[in-house]
């Protein structure tokens, strides 16, 4: 509660600085956007407030742990990493700093989501007019709506870094100098190293930045008739050097790795030969799935995606604003000039979804909201200040507007914060790994019998290993990343059979945790009937003896019936 209201007192101590043109005048506004950020940094950091010891160890972050690990015992990133600034970076600070990954896993993505709204501000300066306009976006980015804040992942890093690229592209635009030119060379070389999906959004922001410029041009010389539609010059012309110094190292540094030939057969697979489903497919198949259990898809994707929305609706109301601004005035050229880049990403999303990439399409929200969040301040920036609706008092009113502005941003903070962490709201598992969990699975990695399976609910023993073990150790396991075809049957089996044993033809190592009890009670309650209920759980303590148990982690061995 004191989170949400010092949201709201901040961005109201804002909002009426703005409207009422006194940001030069008082330094009331610098307090408010000081509650809003903290605000914004205590929601990013509450996991680490709460005191959770590992974060998502099921997933990403545990493997590129183990990578870190392994490049500070061999000296080198392992060959196989397709995108490894991550790892030499945090490798670094594990020497500079003397602090273990444990920590560094957590502080990283924190730092890096801080600093993305300083990108954002920057990035904002450099492309409005109007000061108040920079600050807003400041306030929006406060928001959350970026939704790649917690995981140690490459991807999610590199997305955080995205608005500082952006930023060295206007200043070289409008600067034309080697000052800039020099940064603006670095990043686009670190980029394809850094991860493939971000520098692709770079690329296509140098590709298509000069687009919107020039349509006004363009259809005053088709309705005119004129045989050349457009006109380039030197200046539209001085993207496509570091367009193709981009795209030329992207080709030589992804072309060096198996996945890149893996990801052409997949589309050939696709597309040309049909014989694999492609994510729109896919995601039909998952939503028909929900529906069939009772879910709403419209209710959960407005949970999840709802501010996306929001944003997406004011980008289009402020394309208006500025297609009559730009056309008459030329003010808010490069912001303007940001439409091609918006445009051209959800053309690219939607075309995903006919491929069957090792990525989802919705990856490219994240880069639909920041530049949704520089187009939503420029029309709520407009909003606040426009004059000249003399004749409507109410458009006049600046309490109604400032109350208007306020309840939407607050609206977009409210949206994106219940959906930072995965929980019930979201139908998301909480990503906490506990330390009961990690060392329960420290105690099954030392005392297993590595040629007995294993089985379980959640639990990633693949995942797990990257992070706890080193190769050889890994190639000595030889466990799955996850087991799901290994998966314990739903009911663990008694609605057929009196005991578990009689499931299986060989003995069987399970493993249990403390979020495979709650799952189908806190998250998935409804799917409790068709899975797993209080009394499955219940009837297994009951049935095979334990292993090994700390509380949060439960090793079980499965034998055979005789």
């Amino acid at each position: 509660m004191s989170l949400i209201a010092s949201v709201i007192s901040g961005i109201t101590i804002v909002v009426v600085s703005i409207a009422k043109s006194e940001l030069d005048q008082t330094y009331l506004w610098k307090i408010g956007f000081l509650l809003v950020f903290l605000s914004y940094a205590v929601c990013l950091a509450l996991f680490i407030i709460r005191g959770y010891y590992m974060w998502c160890m099921t997933g990403d972050p545990a493997s590129h742990i183990g990578w870190i690990k392994e490049t500070i015992n061999i000296g080198h990133v392992p060959t196989s990493i397709m995108y490894p600034i991550t790892h030499i970076y945090l490798s670094e600070l594990v020497f500079f700093t003397g602090l273990d990954l444990v920590v560094l896993h957590k502080i990283v993505p924190f730092i890096f989501g801080l600093l993305c709204i300083l990108f954002m501000y920057v990035l904002a300066k450099a492309s409005f007019s109007n000061y108040g306009d920079a600050l807003l976006v400041g306030i929006i980015s406060c928001c959350l709506t970026f939704g790649w804040y917690l995981n140690l992942t490459p991807n999610a890093l590199s997305n955080m870094l995205i608005p500082f690229a952006l930023f060295l592209i206007v200043k070289f635009l409008q600067k034309g100098e080697g000052t800039w030119a020099i940064p603006l060379s670095a990043i686009i070389i670190l980029y394809p190293v850094f991860h493939v999906l971000p520098a692709i959004i770079l690329g296509l922001s140098l590709l298509t930045l000069w687009i919107p410029a020039k349509l006004p041009e363009a259809f005053q010389n088709l309705r005119e008739k004129k045989v050349y539609i457009l006109k380039y010059n030197g200046e539209d012309l001085r993207l496509m050097v570091p367009f193709l110094l981009l795209l030329s190292w992207f080709i030589f540094w992804i072309s060096s790795f198996q996945v890149f030939g893996h990801t052409i057969k997949d589309i050939y697979y696709t597309v040309a030969l049909e014989e694999k489903e492609t994510k729109g497919a896919a995601l039909l198949d998952q939503i028909s799935y929900a529906q069939g259990y009772g879910y709403s898809v419209i209710e959960q994707a407005l949970k999840v995606y709802g501010a996306q929305i929001v944003l997406i609706l004011l980008s289009l109301l402020a394309l208006l604003l500025l297609w009559r601004e730009f056309t008459t005035s030329d003010h808010n050229k490069f912001l303007f000039s940001f439409y091609g880049p918006f445009f051209a990403i959800l053309f690219m999303m939607s075309i995903f979804f006919i491929f069957n990439l090792s990525f989802s399409p919705f990856r490219f929200i994240i880069y639909i909201s920041m530049l949704g969040t520089l187009f939503a301040a420029y029309f709520l920036g407009y909003f606040l200040i426009d004059r000249r609706s003399k004749n409507n008092s109410l458009l006049q009113n600046i309490s109604l507007k400032v109350s208007c502005v306020t309840v939407v941003i607050t609206l977009l903070f409210l949206a994106s914060m219940l959906s930072l962490y995965p929980s019930p709201y979201n139908l998301g598992t909480n990503y906490h790994t506990t330390q009961s969990e990690v060392m329960g699975m420290t105690f099954f990695y030392g005392h297993r019998d590595v040629n007995v399976p294993v089985t379980g609910i959640t639990v990633a023993p693949g995942r797990f290993s990257h992070a706890f073990l080193t190769p050889k150790e890994q190639s000595v396991q030889r466990l799955p990343m996850y087991l799901e075809e290994r998966a314990a049957p739903w009911h663990f089996g008694y609605d057929k059979y009196y005991t578990l044993s009689a499931l299986y033809t060989d003995e069987i190592d399970m493993i249990i945790t403390q979020r495979d009890r709650l799952l189908y009670v806190d998250v998935f309650p409804v799917m409790a009937k068709f899975r797993f209920t209080k009394q499955d759980f219940e009837r297994l303590d009951s049935d095979i003896n334990f292993l090994y148990s700390n509380g949060g982690f439960d090793l079980r061995k499965v034998t055979t019936v005789i």
